[in-house]
């Protein structure tokens, strides 16, 4: 099963809300707010291990039974003269547990965390289109009549989009 995922802005980059989005069985994917942290010398901005000559290390995989991200040697140190001495170690694996604002399912930096990330971008654009084009910024009502409002919206959102999309499929059968 494809598990699911809450893709959320650094607004949300708190702990109680990735222990929150993991207890509902979801996976968080989350813009890291640095918050005036010092980034630590053994790691680099997406917080992978680098090596003793600064190089970052590939993330490999994740490894569902230790709950642990698995992170491989990077390419620079296959002719490094300390990887001929074993003093370059070839795997590390970082509990995800250790520090949940910091260690995702896909890890932070790799192109399966973009590749999600983009869907997140996309919902961003609807929800913009919305705010601006439906008004959905200036709602002066609570409860349930902005529910009503924020449904109607969106379904006629998405009934527009539906007749485009057809409109556009059918000028290209006859095309």
């Amino acid at each position: 099963m494809k598990p699911s995922y809450a893709l959320l802005d650094a607004g949300y980059d708190y702990t109680a809300i990735y222990q929150q989005v993991q207890s509902l069985g979801a996976r968080p994917l989350i813009d890291y707010n640095p918050r005036n942290e010092q980034q630590p010398e053994d790691k680099d901005k997406y917080y992978r291990p680098k090596c003793q000559n600064g190089h970052s290390y590939r993330y490999d995989s994740y490894d569902s039974q230790h709950d642990a991200l698995k992170y491989t040697q990077p390419k620079e140190c296959k002719e490094c003269p300390r990887n001929e001495n074993n003093q370059c170690q070839k795997v590390f694996k970082v509990k995800i547990s250790s520090d949940l604002r910091k260690y995702t399912v896909p890890a932070r930096g790799s192109s399966s965390y973009f590749e999600l990330y983009k869907q997140r971008t996309a919902v961003e654009r609807v929800n913009a289109y919305l705010k601006e084009y439906f008004q959905l910024n200036n709602i002066r009502h609570r409860g349930t009549l902005a529910k009503v409002d924020f449904e109607i919206s969106v379904l006629a959102y998405t009934l527009g989009k539906l007749a485009v999309d057809r409109l556009n499929k059918s000028k290209k059968i006859a095309a």
